[in-house]
């Protein structure tokens, strides 16, 4: 099965082209030294904030993505360095609070805000003081095409197959992750795992390396990266089910569907920017900061609230024109 051989191109060169040799290999570290990358230590996985520094927050789960997309692209000869690149920027555009804040910014726009547009704009425009990351339109279209929502991913015959392994990578992780942190609070009973978690393996090693198995005898078979087929995918599609019914509908976020909507009101009041994408940026610790400060008082001091890496931001986006739901990809060379 071949991979993504070379770049298309990014949207202009730079020195960096010439001290990195791979493209993908430059994209990657890019993204790993990016604020947007970094802030995702403070923002939710599943549970915000968690005290057990075992559960996930979603700067794990996406090192955790990455380390699945590259046994993916081993085992299928595809190209290593672009889906970590992909991994790790597939969720810099997430907002605070998981995909709580992504449905809540949704409601309070009267329209879909996206992760993964968020990251792709993030990344072209407001990263490196509002210049831009440069990255490799593959890199870029790779972000912004990770979010499938269908059980089965429909993938173009054009579209690089690292687009592919990176997707199912994200959801191979973030299922067996999530299971093993609804276990460990006590939402699932970790002794009496549901049929479908048991047939695939008995601890989430195990589970991983019998999907991968699965997912990459199908793949070589089909000659494309594939996974809805099998007894395997049963258990896995059904294992979503019960995370729904049993973990992600059981979380009670009604305090932060509140401090998000107070949020969004004020800023919205105060900036011209769209603060659907200025919500977007806070951590869950400083949604939590501005919650509290809402709560005390109507409009919080700047010495309350100038330490926020927000206001490290604004000031590169200030007097920028953007369309912060276009992820504005037009420029691909021909």
């Amino acid at each position: 099965m071949e991979g993504c051989v070379s770049t298309i191109g990014r949207k202009y060169k730079e020195d960096l082209d010439q001290q990195v040799k791979d493209p993908f290999l430059g994209d990657y570290l890019k993204i790993v030294q990016s604020k947007a990358y970094r802030r995702l230590a403070f923002k939710t996985q599943v549970l915000s904030l968690p005290d057990n520094p075992h559960v996930r927050t979603r700067l794990i789960h996406t090192g955790e993505v990455m380390a699945i997309s590259i046994m993916i692209a081993d085992a299928l000869g595809l190209n290593k360095n672009l889906c970590m690149a992909i991994a790790a920027g597939h969720d810099i555009g997430h907002t605070p609070y998981g995909h709580l804040g992504e449905r809540v910014l949704s409601e309070c726009r009267g329209s879909p805000f996206c992760h993964n547009i968020n990251g792709v704009v993030l990344a072209q425009h407001v990263e490196r003081r509002g210049q831009g990351l440069n990255l490799t339109y593959e890199t870029l279209e790779g972000i912004l095409k990770h979010n499938r929502e269908t059980t089965i991913p429909d993938f173009g015959k054009d579209e690089p197959r690292e687009h592919a392994a990176v997707t199912y990578a994200d959801k191979i992780a973030f299922t067996f992750s999530d299971l093993n942190d609804a276990v460990r609070y006590g939402y699932i009973d970790g002794g009496n795992l549901p049929g479908c978690a048991i047939e695939l393996g008995a601890t989430q090693t195990i589970r991983e390396h019998n999907t991968l198995n699965a997912l990459v005898a199908e793949s070589r078979e089909k000659g494309a990266v594939s996974f809805s087929e099998g007894s395997v995918f049963a258990n896995f599609d059904e294992l979503y089910t019960v995370l729904l019914e049993k973990f992600y509908l059981k979380i009670d976020f009604s305090i932060q569907e509140m401090i998000l909507r107070k949020l969004y009101r004020n800023i919205s009041e105060i900036s011209d920017i769209d603060p659907s994408f200025l919500v977007s940026m806070l951590t869950d610790k400083e949604a939590n900061r501005f919650g509290e400060l809402m709560s005390n008082c109507s409009k919080p001091s700047v010495k309350d609230i100038n330490h926020c890496g927000l206001f490290e931001i604004l000031p590169y986006l200030t007097d920028k024109k953007i369309d912060y739901s276009d992820p504005d990809l037009g420029w691909k060379p021909r």
